[in-house]
C-alpha cells in the first residue's frame, strides 16, 4: 500500500523516530527562591524586590509573607490602596499574625481610616499584646477620637494602652 500524495511517511517512521538521548526535565525557579530574591533585593532595589515578590506569588499565592513585603513596599511608596490590598491579602492567608493586622492598620490609618485602622491594631493586638508599636498607635488614634468627641472612655483606653506602650519600651531597653 502506497502513502497517500502529500503524506510524510509511514505511521512506522513515527515510532522510530528519534530527537537524541534524554535530557531531563528542566525546572523553572521556585517560588520560594524568587521570595528570598525579593528580600535580597529590597534595600537596594525595591523595583526588582517588587517583581520578585510577584513572581513567588504567581507561583505559590499562599506566601503570605510575600503578600506582606510586596505591601510594605507599595506603602513605601505612598500607593496606599496597593499596600492595603497586599496586607489584605496576606491576612486571608494566614490571619493569625498579628504584623500583617499592624500593618493593615497603618495603611488604613494613612488613608484616614481611623475606625478601620483601631480594629486592625486591636487585632493585632489581641494576637501579639506584645507589640509596642500597635499600642503606641491605637493610644494615638484613641486619644485623637477621644478628645474629638469629648469621650472620656476613649481617653481611658488612650492612657491604657500608651502605659502598656511605656511598659513595653521599658522591658526591651527602649526600643520600639
Amino acid at each position: 500500500m502506497s502513502d497517500p500524495p502529500g503524506s510524510v511517511g509511514f505511521v512506522g517512521d513515527l515510532l522510530t523516530f528519534s530527537i537524541g538521548p534524554r535530557r531531563g526535565l528542566r525546572r523553572g525557579t521556585r517560588a520560594t527562591d524568587w521570595y528570598e530574591q525579593g528580600c535580597a533585593l529590597e534595600a537596594r532595589d525595591p523595583e526588582a524586590a517588587m517583581a520578585a515578590y510577584r513572581r513567588a506569588l504567581a507561583g505559590r499565592p499562599d506566601l503570605a509573607d510575600a503578600h506582606n513585603n510586596l505591601g510594605r513596599l507599595h506603602h513605601d511608596r505612598r500607593e496606599l490602596a496597593d499596600a492595603e490590598s497586599c496586607y489584605r491579602l496576606a491576612i486571608c492567608v494566614d490571619a493569625q499574625i498579628p504584623l500583617y493586622w499592624f500593618n493593615l492598620g497603618v495603611a488604613l490609618e494613612d488613608q484616614g481610616r481611623c475606625a478601620e485602622a483601631i480594629a486592625a491594631y486591636e487585632r493585632a493586638l489581641e494576637l501579639g499584646p506584645a507589640s509596642a508599636d500597635a499600642h503606641f498607635n491605637l493610644a494615638r488614634l484613641l486619644e485623637l477620637g477621644g478628645r474629638r468627641a469629648d469621650d472620656e472612655v476613649l481617653l481611658r483606653r488612650a492612657v491604657r494602652h500608651l502605659a502598656r506602650y511605656r511598659d513595653l519600651t521599658r522591658i526591651s531597653g527602649g526600643a520600639r
